[in-house]
């Protein structure tokens, strides 16, 4: 019970950030360019950025970054390295599926391959500023 009502807390938390604009968006950021990638990671306190390429792992675990966006308070930003080769080179990327988290406009976490929901949430909570 005690379990149940702490989800219930959690999850209003969360709607009244939002309602406050305290939040990030509600769903992903299609980054197209170094520059946007930038303003992006800079303008939230904790950023997932996701690499892929179009079909393949990356491309099943769009729903899975989607719910992400919506039930975390981290902005998501997702990158399609196909289109964008020079800011995936940038940035190190050498196979899809790859995720970065920034906090404070800084790279702290780097995970690749395919993940579950439930580990980019942990990953995401450990440096979320509630």
């Amino acid at each position: 019970m005690d379990e149940e009502l702490e989800t219930v807390r959690e999850r209003k938390k969360r709607e009244l950030m939002r309602e406050q604009g305290l939040g990030a968006p509600p769903a992903p950021v299609y980054v197209d360019g170094s520059r946007n990638f930038e303003q992006t990671v800079a303008a939230h306190e904790v950023v997932l950025v996701h690499y892929y390429a179009d079909g393949g792992a990356g491309q099943r675990l769009h729903p899975v970054v989607e719910s992400v966006a919506r039930e975390t308070l981290a902005a998501v930003a997702k990158v399609n390295v196909v289109h964008h080769q020079k800011l995936a080179l940038e940035q190190g990327v050498e196979g899809t599926p790859t995720f970065d988290v920034y906090a404070d406009g800084e790279r702290v976490e780097r995970v690749e391959g395919a993940v579950e929901k439930p580990e980019l949430v942990t990953l995401l909570d450990e440096y979320a500023p509630f």
